[in-house]
């Protein structure tokens, strides 16, 4: 098994470029089922789950080509709804918009429950309310969910009892070809929804957002196009973190400053000088006493839940602490115990986890999912003396060439 060998203590220097988000990848890498014609995505990031993501679809018979590191191009004109790669599946949340894609096109599809991290409850039930109001019909059961539709998929009107990301964009890739309109009500706003959006519409979709509600009117056909991959929002403000826990200065380049203007204010009142140099680039400097915060995951534009383990091993290297009241995903506090092993006074009631300023020590850790391991990295790296990250399949799902891309900022970190 391979492990993530850091040695803290070293401040962070230089610039790193931020890659593809892999949160976009995903749908979009799905969404070309819906495409006749080649598709060629350019910013596509480097990291596991994309990959798996393209085999399942090699294995139902698409064309998968690499133009370069960064660049695929996907022919999906030829694929087999019935061979889908089910372990491969059960390995991935976002293989849920198999659902939306296979539906549109073949009108049924039968696929393992999607996977993903481990951290409590994750529903489909609002992507299964949602087919249903379109005439499909829904069954779970023995770890498959099958859904089918008699007919074409009917437009309407839809609205999310919860603001769930899948969801909505599950219900877009089941609406741009369905004859009429359809309204969306009640979706999530994040980044990569909108990055979506932007591929379907260059391909030929007609979808608008007008605040957190998304009318689509269908077509007919969409075309193959070449597209670019938003830069990813959480890779960045992970870095920024790491920054902050080690007291350093780097330049952050390829980012969307748009997709972070509601958390950068927040760096800045903890103590960061944030330069934006435009050219899709940013100097953050930490300065050496850090002030904690108080802060409260919620839907974009607010605070992302997929940020709040690096924020709290940040929150260790700060002078008054701090809290973060999980409100998404209950279940997002394995990384507690992770951060009490080297020394993190980290304590959790309830949805919310208080932490305390804390002298962390290098140890022997864990990461139990992405963000979880992610913020152990953070932790490591501000931390005295050698810290080793286990299960570091779960960082390598999200994050490309991490250990790289530290290395070259100065940190001494490797892959043993």
């Amino acid at each position: 098994m391979e492990k993530i060998f850091v040695q803290g203590g070293e401040k962070l220097y230089g610039t790193v470029k931020i890659s593809g988000m892999k949160n976009s990848a995903l749908p979009i890498i799905f969404s070309t089922i819906l495409v006749k014609g080649e598709s060629v995505l350019e910013n596509i990031p480097i990291v596991s789950d994309v990959h798996n993501a393209l085999s399942i679809l090699s294995q139902m018979g698409a064309t998968v080509k690499y133009e370069d590191l960064h660049t695929v191009r996907i022919k999906t004109e030829n694929i087999d709804p019935n061979s889908l790669n089910m372990e491969l599946i059960s390995k991935m949340r976002a293989s849920s918009y198999l659902m939306g894609t296979l539906l549109a096109v073949f009108g049924k599809v039968m696929m393992a429950y999607p996977g993903g991290c481990n951290f409590g409850q994750r529903p489909i039930d609002e992507h299964l309310k949602g087919f249903t109001k379109m005439g499909a019909k829904c069954k779970e059961s023995d770890g498959y969910v099958e859904i089918t539709t008699d007919k074409k998929l009917k437009n309407g009107k839809i609205t999310l009892d919860k603001i769930s990301v899948g969801a909505t964009i599950n219900m877009i890739l089941a609406s741009v070809l369905t004859e009429g309109k359809t309204i969306i009500c009640n979706t999530a706003m994040e980044p990569h929804i909108d990055d979506t959006i932007c591929f379907l519409n260059k391909c030929g979709a007609n979808i608008k957002r007008v605040g957190n509600t998304i009318h689509i009117r269908g077509v007919d056909r969409l075309k193959g196009v070449r597209y670019s991959i938003f830069p990813d929002t959480i890779e960045a403000l992970t870095y920024i973190s790491c920054v902050g826990a080690t007291k350093g200065v780097i330049e952050l380049k390829n980012i969307r400053t748009e997709h972070l203007s509601s958390i950068l204010p927040l760096f800045e009142y903890m103590g960061m000088d944030i330069t934006d140099f435009g050219n899709d680039t940013l100097n953050i400097r930490s300065s050496i006493q850090l002030c904690g915060a108080h802060v409260r995951t919620a839907p974009y534009p607010g605070f992302p839940t997929d940020f709040h383990p690096q924020f709290s091993s940040l929150l260790c290297y700060t002078n008054g602490g701090g809290s973060v009241d999980e409100t998404i995903f209950p279940g997002r506090f394995a990384y507690v115990n992770e951060l009490k092993k080297m020394g993190g006074r980290v304590d959790k009631t309830n949805s919310q986890v208080f932490i305390m300023p804390s002298e962390l020590i290098g140890t022997e850790t864990c990461a139990t999912d992405l963000r979880a391991g992610a913020a152990l990295i953070v932790a490591s790296l501000g931390a005295k003396g050698v810290s080793t990250v286990n299960n570091v399949g779960f960082i390598l799902r999200g994050y490309e060439d991490i250990v790289g891309k530290l290395s070259s900022l100065g940190a001494i970190i490797k892959v043993i």
